[in-house]
């Protein structure tokens, strides 16, 4: 009886924190109202369902194909909450595994990234392979084990898909998920936009990560990444630092890219099933891009059209739920760790065009510390809102987020920019400071929760009917 009262009145709970949630998102089509209750960055009790659904059971960035490019290579990651040890087995085939012993537990591999032929846990001393399997089992021939034993069955627990696309892979806990490519929908045209720019056909991440945690939901990040309205505000002594070496006034000679009239240019944003945006914006500058010594190249290749958005135009592309590829002012992977409802980390790294000549990498890698780096001129700036916001946030449910600007001109297709591409999009705006792309993606997300909350119930009316079928 008590455990039949306890899973009730979990499944209650559960039940009415999706009736509220429903009222969280509000949309107003008729009006061009949008809001957002800021209980969606705050209540505790979606972080568990957050990431068991959204980030565990749904695809994930883990890495890009560069970062493990020879065999026994690896790298460690989270999907979730659960470690991911993701490598490039003897054969050179790309593998991901829980990072977890399959003795007692442990996390096996404790690097971020290296080359190992074998991994042993530090606990007991098992070795796996590269490729997963049990290789070695400490004092096995005096251990007493029974005949049952056997190291067969006690390899490392494979994540249930991974597939790459374009070199970045990806995996999900579930092996019910649609294919890669269909997950990724018309935001692969984005991707392709990204990797076409190099002359080999393929990216590679430079050395070197940055890593920084933030006070603040995770959901903070996905929406920053795509919020054209704050730059001039929140960026403006970057942009005066970058307005002196113009002038002379300053020593640093490195070519920092131009927000000179950000708004007031072409600019707008695409958004995807499944949660996927990008945001974009036409250049002040594009001459000073790294890509524009091969312009000429990118025009024979793909037309003027494909080329004007590789070299002429910023593109912050989301992949939800975690990560973002970046080409702005300079190129970045920007991946997502939600640590807690209110605690967020954050990863990032250069990616840049196999080949690209010595003058060009130069110039990527100045504008990516001037921009991007921990220690840069932005990121300290975007770190500072989160932080405040979620301590703004604390007056509670019943506060809302506004998502209504430029409603009045948002379109359900390409619309004039995206109709050349051919883009297969759910929403579009031609402006880059508006907000339907936060519409967007808490549609996706609050789709996602309420189909969480449905699993969630009937799960524990699951595990109850056993419970009491054993009683």
């Amino acid at each position: 009886m008590e455990l039949t009262e306890k899973i009730g009145g979990r499944i209650a709970d559960l039940q009415g924190l999706k009736e509220r949630m429903r009222a969280w998102l509000k949309k107003d089509h008729e009006r061009g109202i949008f809001q957002l209750d800021r209980a969606a960055f705050t209540e505790a009790a979606l972080f568990e369902l957050e990431m068991k659904y959204i980030f565990e059971r749904n695809w994930v960035y883990l890495a890009h194909e560069s970062q493990i490019a020879k065999p026994n290579d690896f790298i460690t990651t989270k999907i979730g909450r659960v470690p991911i040890l993701v490598t490039r087995d003897k054969t050179g085939e790309v593998r991901a595994f829980v990072n977890a012993c399959s003795h007692r537990g442990a996390r096996i591999c404790r690097e971020r990234a290296g080359n190992k032929r074998n991994h042993m846990c530090p606990f007991h001393g098992w070795t796996f392979s590269s490729g997963g399997d049990l290789l070695d089992v400490t004092d096995e021939s005096i251990g007493g084990y029974p005949e049952a034993f056997n190291r067969a069955d006690f390899g490392l627990q494979p994540v249930a898909r991974v597939e790459s696309y374009r070199g970045f892979i990806f995996g999900s806990l579930s092996a019910d998920v649609v294919p890669l490519v269909d997950h990724l929908a018309g935001a692969r045209d984005f991707i392709d936009i990204l990797v076409d720019q190099s002359k080999s056909g393929a990216m590679e991440v430079l050395p070197g990560t940055n890593r920084y945690r933030y006070h603040g939901n995770w959901k903070m990040q996905v929406e920053n990444g795509l919020d054209g309205y704050h730059v001039m505000t929140t960026h403006a002594n970057y942009f005066m630092t970058v307005q002196r070496r113009v002038e002379g006034v300053s020593k640093n000679e490195t070519k920092a890219i131009s927000f000179d009239g950000f708004t007031a240019r072409d600019g707008g944003s695409f958004s995807f099933h499944n949660g996927h945006t990008v945001l974009w914006a036409d250049y002040a500058n594009y001459m000073d891009r790294p890509n524009f010594e091969i312009l000429d190249w990118l025009e024979e290749s793909y037309g003027a059209e494909k080329a004007k958005w590789m070299n002429k135009r910023i593109r912050n592309l989301q992949l939800f739920p975690n990560v973002f590829l970046m080409d702005q002012t300079s190129t970045q992977i920007r991946i997502i760790q939600p640590l807690a409802v209110d605690e967020t980390e954050v990863s990032t790294v250069c990616i840049a065009p196999v080949g690209e000549s010595a003058e060009a990498r130069a110039l990527r890698l100045r504008q990516y510390e001037d921009f991007f780096n921990s220690t840069g001129m932005a990121t300290p700036d975007d770190l500072t809102e989160f932080n405040n916001c979620q301590t703004g946030f604390g007056a509670g449910e019943g506060r809302y987020n506004e998502m209504s600007r430029g409603s009045t001109r948002w379109d359900t297709g390409p619309g004039k920019f995206g109709e050349p591409l051919d883009l297969n999009v759910v929403l579009s705006s031609p402006a880059v400071a508006d907000e339907g792309l936060y519409v967007a993606i808490h549609d996706e997300w609050l789709t996602l929760m309420e189909k969480a909350i449905d699993s969630e119930c009937s799960e524990l009316a699951a595990f109850l009917e056993r419970s009491l079928e054993k009683a």
